[in-house]
């Protein structure tokens, strides 16, 4: 982790192969003073050389997608999950789609292209290769018809290399999927498919269209699509159940109206450089990129070998030193992929096909993408290594590093140590954690609770909500209304126009979620520190029926709201051990309030409930059952988790918070059966945003309906209270 202050935002506009190889060459190189922020709506970006053998079902999704998500977090890049709909390239301004404006200082698109469908009917009634993880969506449903035999015939339109291994590999698929083959039709407007590739490349890849019947309808230059059939400038027509897109690569609509694009063709023009011809401070590369001087095909390959060039000339530009120009190469090798496990490749005048080809395309293709399934561990300052012989034998085996440690509530300090210190300062029995204190001023009830996150996430924004979200639970918790906050925000020094970009950020996340909740921002405190973190001073008004921590009764059916699992995701995602799509579920999870949740326990006339937070649902369930005099079950099967918590918790990956919490429960040594099971763990994991733990009347619960049983998880029920028995019991089954 490199906490130099930050001077310079870089940011980096899709996740394309050129800006995947930046992100992990710069997480090799880091230049300090510069955070990079990458901006993609997809976590998981395919890569173009192995789509035809994911379509064949050769590859799995995982082996043909690098996820951004994890790449980003691993080399301490800020992600942004959101599409950019506008660039202003004059004051240094990237418009998105759901998120507030990003500002730069120097930036980079690498977006890809998409076949051009501007014909009339052809963006209605056909499927367009591009982007990739739209068209492999759409290939499930079409594998799912033709098990059912609800479809007969398939067109690929376009007689390029990506065409003809489309298309094979469809029809190698579809063989394995039934018995009875389809008609394929390949419609080219040149005279042959392949044109500017090798006579004996096109004559090997003609026979294996042919090996699979696959019909060539060259001249065939479409002028319309309608449902189901296609129309041809020489009057041909041709009918077919699904229609695939593979034609010339087309820009982004976008582009068009911004300054970048003089010229309206949805690309942008740069320099060998590959900077913009009129803004030397934003760059493009991939498809989306159209070098003036030496205009290259669009295929990933260039992508590639512009890596390299566009990694130094970012970082030249920022360091105002002299640039690389990039050479694209005169010939490059060409293997193309026939279906089954057979290729065909060039380069220069030679040619040669075969399974061994196959397997040489194989063995590129996995090697490039082991870069990115592999990630090395990138070395830690030595000045954050710690002595063990400094650390007590009881803390060995903690996480210690400060860098490691967890943020959210998983940075909270331990339930007992509290409690410890507080009872020293202020006598035994002080101790008598509520959600939110009472405060009476001048005849008006008010409540009060104060919260204090570290970032756990580089979103500024969406931190900024989910500070708010998780700040207020603790009203919800106790069904009161959210009326005003003030704040306490601590901003990493940087560069003046870095933190004002920060707070901005930061803020407008705070504002929208106040406005969700109608809840008043009176004012607050700034600061700077080491970590961007907000604290939130919440005022509550009583509304109804008070919620307690007290008031459990035996009988009471136990409800949570959330599924746990944000404490280990987190520290999976701080040691590069977590997928993206497991850590953007879990964000979209501390995004959901609570205020649903405590309305319909409103409704119950609910007396018992707590939001469970940095103490973990043990945790907090045991404060209510100290309180409530009485003792509690879980049932360990019925615990909801988050996607993949499960998993991660098998991996003994834990919050750094997780020994305190476990310390709670006082037992010396838990049976090694119940140890076993992931979900013990997850009792103990601190949740951030959590969701909300409930008792409902025995005699209320059997009348609720679906939408309760949807919204909440049943985990357990209320026990009277038995001499020298635990407070919690965990049962298995």
């Amino acid at each position: 982790m490199n906490n130099a202050p930050v001077f310079k935002d870089l940011v980096l506009i899709g996740g394309g192969h050129s800006h995947a190889l930046v992100l992990r060459q710069w997480a090799m190189m880091p230049l300090p003073g510069v955070r990079i922020t990458l901006i993609s709506p997809q976590v998981m970006t395919p890569y173009s050389g192995m789509l035809p053998g994911l379509l064949a079902g050769h590859y799995s999704f995982r082996q043909t997608h690098i996820d951004l998500q994890k790449l980003a977090l691993w080399a301490g890049v800020r992600y942004i999950k959101d599409q950019a709909v506008h660039i202003d390239p004059v004051n240094n301004r990237i418009t998105l789609k759901n998120h507030p404006v990003i500002e730069f200082d120097v930036a980079s698109v690498d977006i890809g292209s998409t076949p051009n469908q501007l014909i009339p009917g052809a963006a209605a009634f056909s499927t367009p290769v591009k982007p990739i993880a739209r068209f492999y969506a759409q290939w499930q449903t079409i594998q799912k018809k033709i098990r059912q035999h609800a479809i007969n015939s398939i067109a690929v339109v376009g007689g390029g290399a990506g065409s003809v291994e489309v298309i094979l590999a469809m029809a190698w698929r579809t063989l394995q999927l039934r018995d009875k083959p389809l008609h394929f039709h390949l419609l080219c407007a040149a005279d042959d498919i392949l044109p500017n590739y090798h006579p004996r490349v096109r004559t090997r890849a003609k026979q294996q269209l042919e090996k699979y019947g696959i019909q060539i309808h060259p001249h065939f230059r479409v002028t319309e699509v309608k449902s189901g059939q296609l129309h041809g400038s020489n009057g041909q027509s041709l009918n077919a159940d699904e229609i695939i897109w593979c034609t010339q690569a087309s820009g982004a609509e976008w582009l068009k109206q911004t300054a970048l694009d003089p010229e309206k063709s949805g690309f942008i023009p740069v320099r060998p450089t590959l900077q913009s011809l009129n803004f030397e401070h934003i760059f493009a590369a991939g498809d989306i990129a159209h070098i003036v001087k030496t205009p290259c095909p669009k295929a990933g390959v260039y992508a590639v070998r512009q890596a390299p060039v566009l990694f130094n000339n970012l970082r030249a530009v920022l360091l105002k030193q002299p640039l690389k120009k990039y050479h694209p190469q005169r010939d490059f090798l060409s293997l193309l992929a026939l279906g089954e496990k057979t290729a065909v490749g060039s380069k220069y005048f030679l040619s040669f096909s075969g399974d061994w080809v196959w397997r040489w395309k194989d063995y590129i293709d996995r090697k490039f993408m082991r870069q990115f399934h592999s990630l090395p561990d990138l070395s830690m300052p030595a000045e954050s290594l710690i002595p063990p012989v400094l650390i007590d034998e009881v803390e060995k085996n903690q996480t210690h590093s400060a860098e490691q440690r967890c943020n959210g509530c998983g940075a909270k300090i331990g339930a007992k140590l509290l409690q410890d210190s507080l009872e020293t300062v202020l006598g035994p029995g002080c101790y008598q954690p509520q959600d939110a204190v009472q405060i009476n001023v001048a005849g008006q009830t008010v409540y009060q609770n104060v919260d204090v996150l570290k970032s756990l996430i580089d979103d500024p924004w969406l931190f900024g909500r989910i500070a708010i979200n998780h700040a207020l639970s603790d009203l919800y918790a106790m069904n009161l209304k959210p009326d005003s906050v003030q704040l306490m925000l601590t901003l990493p020094h940087a560069g003046q126009s870095i933190q004002r970009r920060e707070l901005t950020m930061l803020m407008q996340g705070i504002v929208d979620q106040l406005e969700i909740h109608q809840c008043r921002l009176l004012g607050g405190h700034s600061a700077e520190a080491r970590e961007l973190s907000i604290g939130v001073v919440a005022n509550g008004l009583p509304q109804a029926r008070l919620f307690n921590k007290s008031g459990l009764q035996s009988g009471d059916k136990l409800v949570l709201s959330k599924p746990l699992g944000i404490g280990v995701i987190l520290a999976a995602a701080m040691q590069n051990r977590c997928d993206g799509s497991v850590y953007q579920h879990a964000i979209s999870k501390m995004l959901q309030s609570n205020q649903a949740a405590a309305q319909t326990l409103s409704n119950l006339n609910v007396v018992a409930c707590t939001d469970v937070t940095g103490f973990g649902l043990y945790g907090h369930l045991l404060e209510m059952c100290l309180a409530s005099n009485c003792r509690a079950r879980i049932d360990l099967h019925h615990i909801p988790t988050l996607t993949g918590a499960k998993t991660l918790a098998e991996q003994q990956i834990r919050s750094s918070l997780y020994p305190q919490n476990l310390a709670l429960s006082s037992f010396p040594v838990w049976p090694e059966a119940l140890r076993q099971k992931p979900v013990f763990d997850l009792l103990f994991d601190p949740q951030t945003s959590g969701g909300l733990l409930a008792a409902i009347p025995d005699t209320n619960y059997p009348a609720q309906d679906t939408p309760f049983h949807q919204q909440f998880y049943t985990i357990g029920e209320v026990l009277p209270r038995a001499d020298h028995s635990a407070s919690i019991l965990i049962a298995t089954r």
